[in-house]
């Protein structure tokens, strides 16, 4: 009896297991499709596939996802202009006002002078203080000069006869004499402080004009003391004019110049003044050693005179010509430098003799006259690479020369 229930529940067992292996088995659907037979099983390929998903399209610009829209016209001018309107920011509470910093007004231009923002309420162009120090000095000195000098000479019997002068040095240092001095200068100065005073409050004063004021003011003086002193003895007439003299060279630089007197024109008009001196060394030199003796008083008085006069040429040259200061500077340096090496050489080769013959001075003459003329007339601006800048020359003229 036991091996027959033993067999039914291996046969139990076995048709347990037949039967799941039978529902885990895959089914195969016949279905069929257009142009195939129907009798035939087809096995679907399970494999795994890639699917590609299109991109997604860009934004479509605004007016643009219309077919057939219009495109934007742009605006039009109107010909009315654009306003902004500036809202100004709510004034702070009342409690916080004296909290607020406060803010300084803009700097504008200011007072304006000839064209030029004034310096100062007193005070117009840079050159002012330097133009009111100058003629202070000049007047208050050289009144002080007419009430010196006169009494010197008097007092040393200079130019008088010795058998009827006697020297007596109170003259001249006395309580009166110093009165003089101190009123003459004390009044000097003040006509040429108030003078001056007033000219730079109206108009305004570069350093140049100032500067250049200066040494003019030396060249008029000399000129008209030398002048007078051809025509008379007289100390205080000479110490006088030679006061006047410097007025009005300093006058004349600054009214004729303007308060803003150019640099090439400064320097152009010194340099007449100076060559003028230095040619009548020359000439002085020349006639000395010549057999005509030492320098007369005439001579000194031509050493005087004609820097003032090379000095007014040079001014009216201003008026045709118009060079650069660097071409005025040039031909000063290669006049001085070739004039004094030829003086030194030619007086070396003549046992440095410079008194008993001429040839030095007229050699030194000629070589600076040549040398200036030479770098003022033959030097091309246009081919230095050291101008700043340049006019292009004309295609009829290859250089092109201020002279």
């Amino acid at each position: 009896m036991f091996p027959t229930i033993m067999l039914r529940l291996v046969g139990a067992g076995l048709l347990l297991l037949s039967s799941v292996a039978y529902a885990q088995d895959e089914k195969v659907v016949d279905i069929p499709w257009p142009g195939t037979d129907a009798g035939v099983q087809e096995t679907p390929d399970l494999t795994p596939k890639t699917v590609i998903l299109p991109a997604e399209p860009p934004p479509t610009p605004p007016n643009e996802g219309t077919p057939g829209a219009p495109p934007p016209e742009p605006p039009m001018d109107t010909g009315v202009p654009r306003t902004i309107e500036a809202v100004p920011p709510a004034p702070p509470p009342p409690e916080q006002l004296d909290e607020q910093p406060k803010q300084a007004p803009p700097a504008g231009p200011g007072a304006m002078i000839d064209g030029h923002p004034r310096e100062g309420a007193f005070l117009s162009g840079p050159g002012s203080l330097t133009f009111l120090l100058h003629h202070s000095l000049m007047t208050g000195l050289g009144v002080l000069a007419t009430q010196m000098i006169p009494r010197v000479l008097e007092a040393e019997c200079v130019g008088q006869d010795p058998m009827l002068c006697t020297k007596d040095a109170s003259k001249w240092t006395g309580q009166d004499a110093r009165i003089a001095y101190l009123a003459g200068s004390l009044l000097g100065a003040g006509v040429g402080f108030g003078a001056a005073a007033w000219w730079q409050f109206n108009h305004w004063i570069s350093h140049r004009t100032a500067n250049f004021s200066i040494v003019n003011s030396f060249f008029g003086g000399a000129f008209l003391g030398g002048f007078t002193d051809l025509f008379t003895d007289d100390a205080a007439a000479i110490a006088w004019t030679v006061v006047i003299g410097n007025s009005i060279g300093a006058w004349l630089t600054t009214i004729v110049g303007g308060g803003d007197l150019a640099m090439n024109k400064g320097v152009l008009i010194v340099s007449g003044g100076v060559w003028a001196a230095i040619y009548t060394g020359l000439v002085l030199a020349i006639i000395a050693t010549t057999g005509g003796g030492g320098v007369s008083r005439g001579g000194f008085d031509a050493l005087m005179i004609t820097p003032a006069i090379g000095a007014g040429a040079m001014a009216l040259a201003t008026l045709r010509f118009n060079p650069s200061t660097t071409q005025i500077m040039r031909a000063n340096l290669f006049g001085v430098g070739a004039g004094g090496l030829v003086l030194l050489v030619s007086a070396l080769v003549l046992g440095a003799n410079f008194t008993g013959s001429p040839v030095p001075y007229i050699l030194g003459g000629l070589a600076a006259i040549g040398a200036k003329t030479v770098v003022s007339l033959l030097w091309a601006e246009a081919a230095d690479p050291n101008a700043q800048a340049w006019e292009a020359p004309s295609r009829d003229k290859r250089y092109r020369s201020v002279w």
